[in-house]
């Protein structure tokens, strides 16, 4: 599963009409936006995302204008993504690179998904929780590597006939598409992602283990060690004084 920003720009937002009151001014629908942007692909599709979350998808490869859901109490973080029209419901909340749902330090452990790790493995990953000791009895979270037989790629490099004919797998990223030098010769690397939790400031260590269908452990990962350092405060508005006569405020800003 891959998705695209490249040839995607002139993002806009406006808010969209319900109608016309009788003053002659326009009645935006509640809750509603209008995004619309430009791009030079003809044979994909596109999603909006809102604040990371799924707002919508377009169903042909000319519509370059969407309706969507949006709270107008808040910020909003808007993000348009090209996929392939079979996988146009596939949801990539979290894997968006614009917007993350963690507000606050967190870190981000990813690992290349080589050709060559067998079928049925998984991804585990680890931490510390600041305390200094890796705990590899209760890990994090659990990625499987390969969602199923035909996403694995490459002939000798998966199970002989799960494929299509000609192919042991037929999902291989392909060249220029994915983390370049990532992967086996000829090939990149498609990479895959785990986000933490808000994070306090401290010393945090990460590391991740590959095991096979069986659960034997098949690679054992680097750890990472991580510096979270606090983030500056938001600054706080007070009146200092407030003149009547000359109608002059002073604020004070700590």
């Amino acid at each position: 599963m891959t998705f695209s920003t490249d040839n995607i720009d002139r993002v806009w937002v406006t808010w969209f009409a319900a109608g016309m009151l009788s003053s002659g001014k326009l009645a935006a629908v509640p809750g509603m936006i209008q995004v619309s942007w430009k791009s030079s692909e003809t044979d994909k599709l596109f999603q909006v995302y809102v604040n990371g979350r799924w707002g919508g998808v377009t169903s042909d490869p000319e519509q370059r204008k969407l309706l969507v859901e949006y709270e107008h109490s808040h910020l909003a973080a808007i993000e348009i993504i090209a996929v392939e029209p079979e996988e146009k419901y596939t949801d990539y909340e979290g894997q968006v690179r614009g917007f993350f749902h963690v507000r606050g330090p967190h870190v981000i452990v990813s690992w290349p998904k080589r050709g060559t790790i067998p079928l049925g493995s998984k991804v585990a990953i680890f931490g510390d929780g600041g305390t200094g000791e890796m705990d590899y009895e209760n890990p994090l979270a659990i990625r499987e590597v390969w969602e199923g037989e035909t996403e694995k790629w490459g002939w000798g490099l998966d199970e002989f006939g799960q494929g299509d004919f000609g192919y042991s797998g037929t999902g291989s990223i392909g060249w220029g598409r994915g983390a370049m030098g990532r992967g086996e010769f000829g090939f990149d690397a498609e990479m895959q992602e785990f986000e933490s939790e808000t994070l306090t400031e401290g010393i945090y260590k990460f590391g991740i283990r590959t095991t096979d269908r069986l659960g034997n452990l098949a690679e054992e990962g680097d750890e990472v060690t991580v510096w979270v350092d606090p983030l500056p405060g938001e600054p706080q508005v007070s009146i200092e004084s407030y003149d009547e006569q000359d109608d002059k405020l002073i604020l004070r800003v700590q």
